[in-house]
């Protein structure tokens, strides 16, 4: 197994830890805010009038945000990329195998288990946010609705009602696992995702991630500006 990537579960004793860094600040923004992002669109999916502009502004900065978060997967730090924590069916199937016997494997990153739950959860946020821009319903009218028929558009308003659904459970799921991890293992992921910092064993070869050019995130902020300004009339 690569150490680089997991270790044996963390001893109890404090004494025998280090601290690491895991996330860097790109990927700690990101997911903050697009947890108050996401909550702003559901409150505001059922708002009349002048205040739904909030839910459509929402959806149109989530989708420039996923598109980021693609960029950021392939140029930002170690443990954001997805060649790190998107595995192949085996790896995900002798992970899940473990965790049901409580003898999963510590992954510095995202287990493999965690990490396609977050494919998942950015798919499905790419299609709920995509689907309402050809949606014409109550008034509002999507921005890219005339690209499309009329038919095309009802399909997508249903597409874009439906998906919420499954986005809930989702997110369900990914609350459910944060928590099972942390009464499984003692780690507190909600702490390391917002200072950026995990505690492994000492005696491992594990290092903190190294810092990353602002150029890059400069970089990755600019192309998705780029991406929603070209897409929008």
């Amino acid at each position: 197994m690569d150490k680089s990537m997991s270790v044996e579960a963390p001893p109890e004793n404090i004494s025998e830890h280090k601290s690491v860094r895991v996330w860097d600040l790109p990927t700690r923004v990101f997911h903050w805010s697009l947890l108050i992002l996401v909550a702003i669109v559901w409150i505001s999916s059922e708002a009349d009038g002048a205040l739904f502009n909030i839910h459509i502004v929402s959806g149109i900065v989530i989708l420039a945000m996923i598109v980021f978060r693609i960029i950021w997967g392939v140029i930002g730090s170690r443990h954001a990329l997805f060649t790190d924590f998107v595995k192949g069916w085996t790896k995900v199937r002798e992970y899940a195998k473990n965790l049901i016997m409580f003898q999963a494997p510590y992954y510095v990153g995202h287990n493999p288990v965690g990490g396609w739950m977050i494919i998942a959860l950015l798919v499905t946020l790419t299609v709920a946010s995509f689907s309402g821009l050809f949606i014409s319903d109550d008034g509002y009218s999507g921005p890219l609705v005339e690209t499309v028929s009329p038919w095309m558009s009802n399909v997508l308003g249903e597409l874009h009602e439906g998906i919420a659904g499954l986005l809930g459970f989702l997110i369900g799921f990914h609350v459910l696992g944060v928590i099972g991890h942390g009464l499984m293992s003692g780690e507190n992921l909600l702490r390391a995702m917002w200072n950026g910092n995990k505690s492994v064993p000492a005696g491992e070869n594990i290092s903190s991630i190294a810092n990353v050019g602002w150029w890059r995130v400069a970089l990755a902020v600019a192309l998705s500006i780029a991406a929603i300004w070209r897409l929008l009339p």
